[in-house]
């Protein structure tokens, strides 16, 4: 194989080509073998880059499309076929159908290359990806969705988030539900950034409710969580008493990893029957897999607070970095023992 994740990139291929989408980049696809995989990209990018001059033009009148697919300079007689006639305002049918077919030729080439764009993001994601394609096919009705709403953002961020959504489609199909991407549809620049900052106060899918003070005096406030309760983005704000309960991932003591990104809290007990228990506010599914879509860095302070809090309990904890393994193991290094630092009184 020329690459880490070719077969990743054909199940990509292969799942647009069913539907009909990404045509512009069909040409280049049929054309891979024997060629550099980035010499393509290249002739890819450059075409892309004529594709958004040529509808520019034709929004601007600089153009027009022809039914038959031509791309001609616009008439310099298209308005008026004779300037020494009087002009009187009048408003032509026939005129009126050609401004609304040439917007609707622009939009429709705009959300062409706009989708094609984010799929060179997705392929990008996953030619570095060893995973094995799954069986299962992308369902018609997600994909549809995803191009309509990749097809209407233009800005290089935006599109490279559509991108990661399709890439972790493809690579687990049911992984973003029609829902998220509706929500992603919406998000707002603010909403997107409120999120973010939100995401470093995650652990294990949960933000803990009892630091509610260093939350507020981090910017995320009792409004704030609201917002993103109405968002859909997480549960619980306006709860009592939502608890999260834990017990031993060992049989022959108490042993318990709590993630937060890359950084994790190890907490041990030589008790096995202990649990640990947290208030909590809730990230919904849609909020847990929009945070799949980016790398966010944990809060340090935060951790060690909640940390101390477990060493009231008797438990011994640790900081650590953490690295993913699988979707449900992983490993820790470089742990730090967590301390009170609370000095005795009379000492």
């Amino acid at each position: 194989m020329d690459y880490p994740g070719e077969k990743l990139v054909i199940k990509l291929w292969e799942t647009l080509a069913d539907k009909g989408i990404g045509s512009l980049l069909v040409p280049w696809q049929v054309g891979r073998e024997g060629r550099a995989r980035n010499e393509i990209r290249r002739h890819e990018i450059l075409m892309l880059a004529q594709a958004e001059a040529d509808a520019a033009d034709i929004r601007s009148s600089k153009k027009q499309l022809r039914s038959d697919g031509a791309l001609l300079p616009a008439s310099s007689v298209d308005i008026l076929s004779d300037m020494g006639e009087r002009i009187e305002p009048t408003l032509g049918l026939s005129k009126a159908i050609e401004y609304g077919n040439r917007a609707s030729a622009s939009a429709a080439a705009r959300s062409e290359i706009n989708a094609t764009k984010a799929i060179i993001f997705a392929e990008e994601q996953l030619s570095a990806d060893k995973q094995t394609p799954p069986d299962r096919p992308v369902d018609d009705d997600w994909l549809f969705t995803w191009r309509e709403h990749a097809g209407k953002v233009s800005t290089e961020d935006l599109q490279r988030l559509w991108g990661s959504v399709l890439a972790g489609e493809v690579k687990a199909p049911g992984r973003y539900s029609i829902r998220t991407l509706e929500v992603l549809k919406t998000l707002s620049k603010t909403e997107a950034e409120t999120i973010s900052k939100l995401a470093s106060y995650v652990i294990n899918g949960f933000i803990a409710r009892n630091q509610s003070v260093y939350l507020e005096s981090n910017g995320i406030s009792f409004a704030t969580l609201l917002e993103m309760q109405e968002l859909g983005v997480v549960s619980g704000v306006e709860s009592l008493g939502l608890k999260q309960t834990y017990g031993s991932a060992v049989r022959d003591k108490f042993h318990r990893a709590l993630i937060s990104h890359n950084k994790a809290l190890i907490l041990e007990h030589n008790d096995a029957s202990k649990t640990v228990a947290l208030e909590i506010y809730m990230l919904t599914a849609v909020g847990r897999q929009i945070l799949e879509l980016g790398s966010f860095e944990p809060d340090a302070e935060y951790l060690r607070l909640i940390g101390k809090e477990f060493l009231k309990n008797g438990f011994t904890v640790r900081l650590a970095d953490w690295q993913n393994l699988t979707n449900t193991q992983g490993l820790y290094f470089n742990a730090q023992e967590i301390e009170d630092n609370v000095t005795p009184a009379g000492a």
